[in-house]
């Protein structure tokens, strides 16, 4: 049986490839059909993978957002003179073609259900 830290590793590596297949696909602005043809997975593989990026990116968004140590999770990035948001101001997040705006007074309960919405996308 294979041990829970060896499963999150070849989970990771997983997520790491098909989130750079999808990131691929998305700049070359191929569809989805020619792509997958062209690495010859069925759609519906490609959509399984893409439906597991962006549940793992909407749970470290939850995540980063309950955290107070102000650490960015592993594959996201601070942009540069970044500042967390404040009342008034907004941030924008684009994961997949999604865009969510938030603020200072965006609640963290209905962030976290758009998040398990775009899971099931």
């Amino acid at each position: 049986m294979i041990g829970t830290d060896t499963q999150k590793i070849v989970t990771q590596f997983r997520l790491s490839g098909w989130s750079e297949a999808v990131k691929e696909r998305m700049a070359g602005g191929q569809t989805v059909e020619a792509f997958c043809e062209e690495k010859g997975i069925s759609k519906t593989t490609y959509y399984y993978r893409q439906r597991k990026v962006r549940e793992a990116a909407c749970t470290e968004l939850v995540r980063a957002q309950n955290r107070e140590d102000g650490l960015v999770p592993n594959g996201w990035a601070r942009l540069a003179g970044s500042e967390p948001v404040t009342v008034g101001e907004s941030l924008t997040i684009e994961i997949g073609g999604f865009h969510i705006t938030v603020n200072g007074e965006t609640d963290a309960q209905l962030l976290a259900k758009v998040c398990r919405v775009m899971k099931s996308l």
